[in-house]
């Protein structure tokens, strides 16, 4: 996500704070089972399964606020 908001500068894909003007979600799975969701804005969350019954997290964001701020 660094490298995404670091590599994005073209105008029309900032917003007024000069960060990135859309939202990316990423979602990781290793072998061992362990998991993780980031995103660009906070907000989006993840739907997971495991032994304990279905759940829902929270994705890990980079950046405060909304897109279009």
């Amino acid at each position: 996500l660094k490298r995404i908001k670091a590599n994005t500068i073209e105008k029309r894909l900032l917003n007024s704070r000069g960060n990135p003007n859309f939202g990316i979600n990423f979602y990781i799975l290793n072998a061992k089972g362990e998991y993780a969701g980031v995103t660009m804005y906070e907000g989006p969350s993840f739907a997971i399964c495991n032994d304990r019954g279905p759940q829902t997290k929270k994705s890990d964001a980079l950046l405060l606020g909304k897109p279009t701020d």
